[in-house]
């Protein structure tokens, strides 16, 4: 009887990272895991942050279940594992520092070099080549030199949209048939979301109407043009908005825009709110802001549809493609054009009736997204 071949996965990003990637990587794994035991062996295996090390290590154990609770920490840290793998030439190092496989597959950039080994890694955006002004320089110049080598290495490449499918193959010289598209969801919890009780929404600080932004607090997310059109939308509604997102880079401006507004009442600091939160601020949202300059997927846009909240984003491909007509889209840059609309919003006499949203929403699956990653693992297992 032949065993079954070993599938090493790198779950750094899922005790790491709280959003985004983090968010990926502990549900999509958590959906696809159950349908992979019997085809292989599989061995979990992260890096710590240097930093925090890793800070979401019981959400992780939770969200993944079997393969979360029996991974293997790393001796050394992240940004110390991606120095040995890949600014050195010191590929050996990887039978060292991580666990030998036949197969390895990363939700997140980056994969561990294990010689021999089929390898699947997943590109969620190429904001550092699309929108360079918008990413830190030392993370850019990184990518640069990480990506394209991952890319080509790589036995499949999955993306997270067909948004970013066609930035990844109008950019790199690859055989389409090698990219699969494995989108982000949002989780049961905010299908299901009400809006917060009275009492724990005033002990977070947050009136009983209220707008909503939800990102990491970086140039990308765009919080410029959400406090510019802040001030006229306060100014003839005085309906606040409520600030979620942990802190980015080059984010001393922002916090600075953020904090004047916050003394006049038109912004609600509501960063580092628990992420238990986030289901019911999303539902009693009188409308959520997600006006990103470049995103792979948009998390927080599906996130707010599938709470039945009203929603204005950013007219990028991404959010073309997750919302369609469920949101109102607008130039990332119109200040006038995101007063209009959310004024308009506010302006209604009727109940927003959230269903377009819902329904646009469910479109999206954790246990589709890992259906589909479990039938691509097995698929690039039997090639080899």
């Amino acid at each position: 009887m032949t065993s079954r071949p070993r599938l090493l996965i790198d779950l750094s990003a899922a005790f790491n990272q709280g959003a985004g990637i983090g968010r990926y990587a502990r549900n999509l794994v958590g959906a696809a895991a159950p349908r992979l035991v019997d085809a292989f062996q599989l061995a979990g295996w992260y890096a710590p942050d240097p930093s925090s090390g890793d800070r979401f290590h019981q959400l992780a154990i939770e969200t993944l279940g079997d393969i979360g609770r029996q991974s293997r920490q790393s001796r050394l840290s992240r940004r110390r594992i991606d120095q040995l793998w890949f600014r050195l030439p010191l590929a050996s190092t990887a039978r060292v520092l991580a666990p030998a496989a036949a197969m390895v597959y990363s939700p997140d950039f980056t994969a561990p070099p294990v010689r021999g080994a089929s390898t699947v890694v997943t590109v969620h955006d190429l904001a550092f080549l699309k929108a360079p002004d918008h990413c830190p320089e030392p993370l850019r110049r990184y990518l640069t030199g990480v990506i394209p080598k991952q890319v080509e290495r790589a036995d499949r490449i999955v993306v997270v949209s067909e948004a970013t499918g066609r930035d990844v193959l109008g950019t790199y010289q690859i055989d389409p048939a090698r990219v699969s598209v494995i989108p982000n969801a949002a989780d049961g919890r905010f299908f299901s979301a009400a809006p917060l009780p009275d009492e724990v929404r005033a002990a977070l600080g947050v009136p009983e109407r209220y707008l909503l932004t939800v990102g990491t607090l970086e140039p990308r997310k765009n919080h410029r043009s959400i406090f510019a059109a802040m001030e006229e939308i306060f100014r003839e509604s005085r309906v606040p908005l409520v600030v979620v997102g942990r802190d980015g880079w080059a984010n001393v401006e922002i916090r600075r825009s953020m904090g004047a507004l916050v003394e006049r009442g038109v912004v609600v600091d509501a960063t580092n709110v628990d992420d238990a939160h986030l289901p019911g601020l999303y539902a009693g949202a009188a409308a959520v802001h997600q006006l990103s300059w470049y995103e792979g997927f948009g998390i927080p846009v599906v996130e707010a549809l599938a709470a039945g909240a009203p929603v204005v984003a950013s007219d990028i491909p991404a959010h073309r493609e997750v919302a369609g007509k469920a949101a109102v889209l607008v130039d990332p840059g119109d200040i006038r054009g995101v007063v209009d609309a959310t004024l308009a919003i506010l302006g209604r006499h009727e109940a927003h009736d959230g269903e377009l949203g819902r329904r646009a929403a469910r479109a999206f699956s954790w246990e589709r997204s890992g259906t589909m990653l479990a039938e691509l693992l097995r698929e690039v297992n039997d090639g080899r």
